[in-house]
């Protein structure tokens, strides 16, 4: 009987993040019978604290292997201490094209895509590596088609290839654009059971099991574009022109319709913490990310962490205004009692008693 094994997930909390590790997860019977895994998931920028809060627990020599997904470390000496606490058991499987030059430096723990051709996402990076793992035929063909579709998915949104792919049939699009609508339904609590389930069952059974909820959310998502597309604000900085708007949902699809709406190269959508880039080809949004936002991507789409928290900053702004208008009123009735009391004053007593008949019944 093999021995127990236990290995570290660390990716990103998106739907290429989650895809990746329980990729791994649905293949366990098949490829890791013997192996527990252990996930967590991060938001963009927070790796390298994920990371050394992993390496401090008391436990941490109980993993044999640590498998990064759809993120890289932002330092060498995160890679130091990778290679230190797992002497070569780590493999990192990222697409993002701002960390790629820190990857080549560590290029043999590093997953490159089997077809340079096309443009990979993480959980594609994933399939490619377990597609040549030597219990891999093992896996039924059907059971790999099926999981393929489902990758295949996942890699055409994350990539925006479901956009920018001219040989893409519709129905693939579409079911791209469906599959990642779902995931964002869902809180995110419920992201790893939400992509465990449709790995399970399969996208085309998932799918007729939700048309309408699919229906559904697709009327949703066109009347929240259109409400918030009212309220983008341009701007330019070091000679590029920018739309910015906040939503906290379809970040993606708000900034893709963005950039046709308005004559902008990037388009900016944040929420309470977070900002989505988008780019028309002529700004590298990535390279721009990381020099504002801590952050970075692809040239066309990268993300960032915002350094306020623009809803905080509004409420302050609102309390500010209402101080503000309060002192104004205070001082507009102080000013009118004066005036009555001066008018009060100015009025002879002969004056005040003849108004003071003149009102007694009324």
């Amino acid at each position: 009987m093999k021995k127990q094994q236990y290995i570290k997930l660390i990716s990103h909390n998106d739907l290429d993040g989650f895809g990746a590790p329980l990729l791994l997860e649905a293949l366990q019977p098949e490829l890791f019978s013997n192996v527990t895994f252990d996930l967590t998931t991060c938001s963009a920028g927070r790796l390298d604290q994920e990371l050394e809060r992993f390496f401090r627990q008391p436990d941490v020599q109980k993993y044999s292997d640590i498998y990064i997904m759809d993120m890289t470390p932002d330092s060498d000496y995160s890679f130091q201490q990778l290679e230190q606490h797992f002497a070569n058991h780590w493999l990192i499987f990222d697409h993002h094209e701002s960390e790629e030059e820190l990857r080549q430096k560590y290029a043999a723990n590093c997953i490159s895509p089997a077809n340079p051709a096309i443009n990979p996402s993480a959980v594609s990076l994933v399939w490619d590596w377990v597609s040549k793992q030597v219990n891999f035929a093992n896996v039924p063909t059907a059971r790999q088609q099926e999981l393929q579709e489902i990758v295949e998915l996942i890699r055409a949104y994350d990539t925006w290839d479901w956009q920018n792919d001219p040989n893409m049939s519709n129905e693939e699009r579409k079911a791209a654009d469906e599959l990642n609508q779902l995931f964002w339904f869902y809180p995110l609590s419920q992201s790893q059971s939400f992509v465990t389930k449709v790995y399970q069952t399969g996208w085309k059974q998932y799918h007729d099991q939700n048309t309408l909820l699919i229906n559904t959310l697709n009327g949703r998502r066109q009347r929240y574009l259109d409400k918030h597309l009212k309220n983008v604000v341009e701007f330019t900085v070091d000679g590029h022109s920018f739309g910015v708007v906040y939503a906290s949902d379809f970040k993606s699809e708000i900034a893709h319709a963005l950039l046709q709406r308005h004559d902008v190269e990037a388009a900016l959508v944040i929420d309470a913490h977070s900002v989505s880039l988008r780019s028309n080809g002529q700004l590298d949004v990535a390279e721009f990310a990381a020099k504002y936002f801590n952050g970075g991507g692809h040239a066309d789409s990268a993300g960032g962490v915002l350094p306020l928290n623009p809803i905080e900053e509004a409420e302050k702004k609102i309390v500010e205004a209402v101080k503000q208008q309060a002192q104004v009123n205070a001082e507009t009735q102080t000013q009118a009692d004066e005036n009555l009391g001066n008018l009060a004053d100015s009025i002879s007593k002969e004056a005040a008693a003849k108004l003071a008949a003149l009102f007694k019944d009324k």
